[in-house]
C-alpha cells in the first residue's frame, strides 16, 4: 500500500467568476487605464483561475443592459459584480459626468436588480458611492437579496484602490458567498490590509437575516 493511500484528496476549488463593468476613467482616448490587469492576475491564480467577463460601458443604456445580463440565472457562475466607475455619494457616474441621465443612484440600481442577487455580491469600485446612510444600504440589500456590498466612503486614488481591490477579490474567492462567508472575508481583509482599508474608508455591509 502506498504511504499516501490514506491522504485525503484536496477539496475541489470552485472559483467565483467576476462580472466587471468599467467606465472611461479619464475621458481621453489615448489614456487606457483599466482594472483588467487585476482580473487577469486572478485568472492566472492557481488553484482558482478565476473566470471573468469585462465590458466597457459608456452610456446608461449599456449599463442597464449588462447589469440585466449579469442578473440572469445563466450567469450564476459569476456571482461578483464589480462596478469600476467614477462616483460620488450614493451614485455611480456612467460616461459624461455633465449629463444627468448618466448618473445611476444606488437606489436605481436596486430597482434594476430587485430580487435577483441571492448568493451574489456587489463591489462599488467608485469614489464615495457608499458614503450614504446605513438605512439606504440595508434597503438595497433587502430589495436585491445580495449577500453584501462593498465600496468606499471617500475619494480614493485610482492605483491604490485598484491594488486594494485585488486583496478584496481574492478574499471573495477563499470564502463562501453566504453572510457567514462575507464576515470571514471582512476579517481577512482587515488582517491582510487593514491600514489601507481604513485609509480608503472601505465599507462592507452584509445583509441582515
Amino acid at each position: 500500500m502506498s504511504r499516501d493511500a490514506n491522504v485525503l484528496p484536496a477539496p475541489r476549488v470552485i472559483p467565483k467568476g467576476i462580472f466587471c463593468l468599467e467606465g472611461d476613467w479619464w475621458g481621453k482616448l489615448h489614456k487606457g487605464s483599466s482594472v483588467e490587469p487585476i482580473l487577469e492576475l486572478l485568472h492566472q491564480w492557481d488553484p482558482y483561475y478565476v473566470p471573468y467577463v469585462r465590458r466597457d460601458v459608456a452610456t446608461r443604456s449599456e449599463f442597464e443592459y449588462y447589469v440585466s445580463r449579469w442578473a440572469q440565472k445563466s450567469m450564476a457562475a459569476y456571482p461578483i459584480l464589480y462596478l469600476a466607475f467614477h462616483g460620488k455619494s450614493s451614485e455611480l457616474t456612467i460616461g459624461d459626468r455633465r449629463v444627468a441621465e448618466n448618473r445611476v443612484s444606488v437606489a436605481e440600481l436596486g430597482d434594476m436588480l430587485e430580487g435577483r442577487c441571492h448568493g451574489r455580491m456587489i463591489y462599488f469600485g467608485s469614489c464615495d458611492t457608499l458614503d450614504l446612510h446605513g438605512n439606504s444600504i440595508n434597503a438595497f440589500l433587502r430589495k436585491t437579496g445580495a449577500t453584501a456590498v462593498c465600496g468606499y466612503r471617500r475619494d480614493v486614488e485610482w492605483l491604490e484602490a485598484t491594488a486594494f481591490e485585488l486583496v478584496v477579490m481574492s478574499a471573495m474567492q477563499i470564502h463562501s458567498m453566504t453572510r457567514q462567508g462575507a464576515a470571514a472575508m471582512r476579517r481577512r481583509i482587515d488582517h491582510r490590509a487593514g491600514v489601507l482599508a481604513k485609509a480608503l474608508r472601505f465599507h462592507m455591509v452584509i445583509r441582515k437575516p
